[in-house]
């Protein structure tokens, strides 16, 4: 008569090991639990009951299905509503949704009033801003004067290159709404992760030429 609980563990240990060849590792884990749990009978069904190998098991299976609801739920659509929406689709697509909030939810959104100094030339640029809505004022240094509105950065230079305000922008409509992300913490953020900083730089780098195209228009 076959051994079942030891052809059941041989079943398990293959398909551990089968596991260890996917890349997603969902399905790593969820084979790696289907083969765990096809060991079990081996330390149980024996004169004496394995404790030691059948517990260290069962916690590795706890563990992996823990994980496994949290990458399900991770993995699930995130539907983004109102301005997080609007943000998302006009200048944050590039991102994935999920990291796009993280960094949505560092931000500030602030309402000013007509002819607030956002920036003044040459002044230390702590925060980074997005016009969400309303006319900003950018003052070049030959006196050059832009009018920028909603989906611009204000402070993108000078948070990539860590130097002093190239223009004074003021707000040049009754109200306006941006939002403000102090420079540190949200680089802070993107340093743990060179892929993210990297895109997140390249959507700064778009915003500044499509602003030096209108300018120059």
């Amino acid at each position: 008569m076959p051994n079942i609980p030891l052809l059941l563990a041989n079943l398990g240990f293959a398909i551990i090991l089968i596991s260890l060849t996917f890349r997603d590792i969902l399905w790593l884990r969820v084979l790696c639990v289907l083969g765990t749990v096809l060991v079990f009978p081996l330390y149980v069904f024996r004169d004496e009951i394995v404790w030691t190998s059948l517990g260290w098991n069962f916690a590795g299976v706890l563990i992996n299905l823990l994980q496994i609801v949290i990458l399900i739920l991770y993995r699930r659509p995130l539907v983004l509503k109102g301005i997080e929406k609007q943000i998302y689709t006009s200048v944050f697509n590039a991102l994935n949704p999920r990291t796009f909030v993280k960094i949505f939810k560092l931000a500030k959104l602030e309402e000013y009033i007509d002819n607030t100094i956002l920036i003044r030339r040459n002044d230390p640029v702590g925060s980074l801003y997005l016009i969400i809505d309303g006319n900003v004022e950018v003052t070049l240094e030959d006196n050059t004067e832009r009018i920028i509105s909603s989906n611009i950065f204000i402070g993108e230079q000078a948070f990539i290159t860590g130097e002093t305000a190239s223009a004074t922008v003021r707000i040049l409509s009754d109200r306006a709404t941006l939002l403000k992300w102090d420079s540190r913490t949200l680089q802070d953020f993107l340093d743990k992760d060179s892929e993210l900083s990297n895109t997140f730089d390249l959507i700064l780098t778009t915003d500044i030429i499509g602003k030096l195209r209108r300018m120059g228009s």
